[in-house]
This record gives C-alpha cells, structure tokens and sequence, in this order.
C-alpha cells in the first residue's frame, strides 16, 4: 500500500474514531482504532512500507489529543516494530498475532500516556487507571481487532498481490 493511499485513509479512521469510536466507552475506556489498523497493516507481508503509516497514524493522532504532541507517534512506531518484529520471526502468523500485538500496544500507549499524565502531577491512582481504563480498552480493542484484521488483509492482498 502506497504511502500516498495512508493520508487520506488514516484520516478517516482518525475521524471515526474521534466521532463515533470514541463516544462508545466501555467503564472509562474507549477503543483505540488507530493502533488496530496499524498493527493489522504492519502484520500483513506484502506492505513494505509500514513505518511511513505507523508515522502517519500517530501525527494524526497527536493532533486530536489532548496529551503531549509525539507521544501517539512513539507509542505507534513502538508497536510497529514489535509487529515487524513478529513478522519477520515468524513464517505464518493467525490472528492471534494480531491480538498479541494489540495487548501490547495498548499496554504501551497506555503506559507512556499514564507516565506522562504522572510526570506533569497528576494523582491518577495506578490501579484505578488499570482497571478503569486501561482492560476495557483492551476489551474494545480485541473486539475491533478481527474485523480490522480480515478488511486489512483483504485489501492488502488486492492491492498488493503476494507472488
């Protein structure tokens, strides 16, 4: 997938998930469609170029959040190299790769945004945060993961036809 086709559809994934996705929490949590679909991109073998969509992702990100600009972008280059990681150790990875990935990466996000949020003072309690926030947004997260997953695959497979 070329990186010109990443703008105009990571935007539109950023403003779905900032009009619908995030009006939709479960307890305080909320799903993270951004980190889905690039962990599913960055999973597939025919796309070359998923840093440049990892990049991509998190800017746009960033400018919708409220937490210090570049801490998406981290967090998403983070977890795109662990799915390269992944994917280059391993010859034919399931799903379930997906749902490891996504676990990880929420913990990641989450965790710099909670460093962050704790550096500036913030009194968040860790557990509260865990069980609040962070577990039902796994939960959203897996839950979005396998529709995300096939989409992804499929138009990666069309696009860019493994030979």
């Amino acid at each position: 997938m070329s990186v010109i086709l990443s703008i105009p559809v990571l935007s539109l994934i950023t403003i779905f998930q900032s009009a619908v996705i995030s009006r939709l929490p479960l307890n305080r949590g909320t799903a993270d469609l951004m980190l889905v679909v690039l962990v599913a991109i960055a999973l597939q073998k025919s796309v070359q170029d998923v840093w440049q969509w990892s990049i991509v992702g998190g800017l746009l990100t960033d400018f919708f959040s409220g937490l210090p600009f570049g801490l998406f972008t981290v967090s998403f280059l983070i977890v795109t190299w662990f799915a390269y990681f992944l994917r280059e150790r391993i010859w034919r990875f399931s799903f379930l790769m997906q749902l490891l990935v996504v676990f990880s990466g929420t913990l990641i996000t989450h965790g710099l945004s909670y460093l962050v949020l704790f550096l500036r003072g913030s009194s968040l309690q860790f557990n509260t945060v865990l069980q609040t926030v962070t577990l039902p947004s796994i939960i959203l997260n897996f839950m979005l993961s396998l529709p995300v997953f096939i989409i992804t695959q499929d138009i990666a497979q069309q696009i860019n036809p493994l030979e």
